[in-house]
């Protein structure tokens, strides 16, 4: 993973530096759906965990070349489920995750009709309120790949798939002796729409 770092922030140093490429500021907005895995889980095999919320994201960035550096916060309104075979109990009132982190984008392919592939990755973290009393926080890690295409102008569209490892939302004394947590998986696809500064 440090190697991986290292060589995304040589990657930006070596696109700042370059005075042929010009730096672009951007800002985009998203809404996509996520899917939520790991978090807690009994001897029975139930789960518990948060459930497939409505996730929506606002992106800052700056563009060096292939290289854009930025911030993302995403903000989702999950229920919270108790999941077992083909049976899941969710109680939707009280659950919300507020999710920002810094990010490390790289151009992999570009199509002759403008489309860019991108490669993205960067720590999180995860600030969830349980009941609107308990707050807990999180520190992990997430990686995607993001489709862009331009539709006019300053504007570019995209299709993002990307998936997030924290440690578990749950606390330590909200498990029984029956459960175990498990670290907290995130995956989630969103459209979303990009304007150039």
């Amino acid at each position: 993973m440090r190697a991986l770092t290292r060589t995304l922030v040589l990657l930006g140093l070596a696109a700042a530096s370059s005075p042929r490429l010009a730096a672009q500021w951007g800002v985009s907005a998203e809404i996509g759906v996520a899917r939520f895995g790991g978090t807690a889980r009994d001897t029975s095999g139930t789960t518990v965990g948060p459930y497939r919320p409505t996730t929506f994201a606002c992106r800052l960035d700056r563009q060096f070349g292939a290289v854009r550096g930025g911030i993302a916060l995403l903000y989702a309104h999950p229920g919270l489920a108790g999941e077992q075979q083909d049976l899941a109990v969710v109680f939707y009132d009280g659950t919300s995750l507020v999710e920002v982190g810094p990010e490390v984008s790289i151009g992999v392919a570009r199509f002759a009709t403008g489309a860019v592939v991108r490669v993205e990755g960067g720590p999180v973290l995860d600030l969830w309120d349980v009941d609107g009393e308990t707050s807990r926080t999180r520190v992990g890690a997430h990686a995607g790949l993001a489709l862009e295409w331009p539709l006019s102008g300053r504007f570019t569209g995209s299709v993002r798939a990307r998936g997030a490892l924290t440690g578990s939302m749950m606390n330590a004394d909200e498990q029984s002796t029956n459960f175990e947590r498990h670290a907290t998986r995130r995956f989630g696809v969103s459209l979303g729409l990009r304007y150039r500064i």
